[in-house]
């Protein structure tokens, strides 16, 4: 066995959207305002988000955008979860 490395992305941002219509809830915040660009310290990154004011009965998804080398890079993966 060996241990797994954490990697620290510097710029990298979150969008959600509903999956049911691709509704898009909150966009990539990329311009001057930052607001979905995700944190990171030793451990590697992070972001809160409150999920109380998603609609319930939805799934919805984040999907992931770094920014490397001075071009914006979506990342294939979806993580999707249900608000019940």
């Amino acid at each position: 066995t060996s241990e797994i490395e954490n990697t620290t992305i510097n710029n990298m941002y979150y969008r959600l959207y509903r999956t049911s219509d691709d509704y898009e809830i909150i966009p990539y915040g990329t311009g001057s305002v930052e607001f979905t660009k995700l944190s990171y310290n030793e451990s590697g990154n992070y972001f809160d988000f409150d999920m109380s004011w998603l609609q319930t009965g939805y799934q919805y998804a984040f999907k992931f955008m770094i920014l490397e080398y001075g071009e914006y890079h979506e990342q294939p993966e979806e993580f999707k979860f249900r608000v019940e």
